[in-house]
């Protein structure tokens, strides 16, 4: 086997190793504390990875996604008056437009807060609508806290747990140095 394959094949099963394991550990820790609702935290690692997995990224991946959930809540508790203004359809059509005006050009002042994550997290969010349409004001917004501290927490916890595990691989010579792949 070519050694620089060997080498790749090596990384990725202890790359494999370390995220899997931490992935179904965050699962089982979240589910001890009673939320059933994982996808926050996950969506948070997965955000992390696909940018590169460099932590300059987390502030733009951890504000979008609350600033995401915010404006799905905001669209949730306007979605009643407005709608019964101008209809289902164009009530929230309007709602739907503003928020997504806001969230692409919101990105020229506040890159942080509206970015690519508060989409990826307002659309998500959304999934759960016509659940939240049965739900009290005070219902959804416990629901949607509980998501943003999922997504900070949880999924802080779970980047923690793979960076220090890749850290610790990277020390006992398990995973190459950072960076190694790049050359």
């Amino acid at each position: 086997m070519d050694p620089i394959k060997k080498i790749s094949v090596k990384a990725h099963f202890f790359l494999g190793l370390i995220i899997a394991t931490i992935v179904c550990l965050g699962v089982v820790v979240i589910g001890a504390l009673g939320i059933e609702a994982t996808w926050p935290a996950f969506f948070v690692m997965i955000s992390f990875f696909i940018t590169g997995a460099s932590v300059k990224n987390l502030p733009s991946i951890f504000i979008g996604s609350i600033t995401g959930l915010i404006l799905a809540f905001l669209l949730l508790i306007a979605a009643t008056p407005t709608m019964a203004a101008l209809g289902p359809t164009l009530g929230l059509l309007l709602l739907v437009w503003l928020i997504v005006f806001s969230i692409v050009f919101g990105q020229e002042f506040l890159p942080q807060a509206f970015n690519n994550f508060a989409f990826i997290y307002f659309t998500i969010a959304l999934i759960f609508a016509g659940e939240a349409a049965t739900m009290t004001p005070a219902a959804i917004l416990s629901e949607y806290v509980t998501w943003a501290l999922t997504a900070i927490l949880g999924g802080g916890g779970i980047l923690a747990g793979i960076i220090g595990c890749i850290t610790l691989a990277r020390k006992a010579g398990l995973l190459p140095p950072a960076g190694a792949s790049e050359h």
